[in-house]
């Protein structure tokens, strides 16, 4: 059996914890500052930014991607598309690179969003909402891939 967990243990693990949900704040921030455009949420929204800044230089393998997606949604945001596709490229990437699946699953889907959204080309945002229902099935997330289908009317060949 295993012994209590050792105060070294919760430190580790309680750090991780604490830069994902720095991490999932963030994108709640960056989600509410894109609805109400509420000067609250963008401040939030750019702490979080700023707090994962320095993670993202120690351990980039397990917080890079975090960071490039919260720099997509600023840039999103700000209406500056190239930097926006830029990060969330490199977002995708990293976390798919690093086995953040489940990360990779909402970069890609977020990405759609923001292709959406621009002036650019339907089937570059179906291109991704493809890799998040692709992400998702891999990380075993059935029904939130059934949703991106629905949602975004994808009919992926499974």
């Amino acid at each position: 059996e295993r012994q209590a967990t050792s105060s070294t243990e919760l430190a580790l693990f309680g750090g991780l914890f604490r830069r994902r949900y720095i991490f999932v704040e963030g994108l709640i921030a960056f989600a509410m500052a894109h609805k109400t455009d509420a000067t609250e949420w963008k401040i939030a929204a750019n702490e979080s930014i700023k707090l994962l800044k320095n993670n993202a230089a120690h351990a980039p393998s397990n917080f890079q991607h975090m960071l490039l997606l919260l720099q997509a949604e600023s840039a999103f945001l700000a209406k500056n598309n190239g930097d926006a596709a830029i990060y969330y490229d490199g977002a995708i990437e990293i976390a798919a690179e690093n086995g953040y699946v489940q990360d990779e699953a909402l970069a890609s889907e977020r990405a759609g969003i923001f292709h959406c959204s621009t002036q650019d080309n339907d089937q570059i945002a179906r291109g991704y909402f493809l890799k998040a229902y692709n992400a998702y099935q891999k990380w075993s997330a059935y029904r939130k891939a059934d949703h991106i289908c629905k949602q975004y009317t994808l009919q992926p060949n499974v």
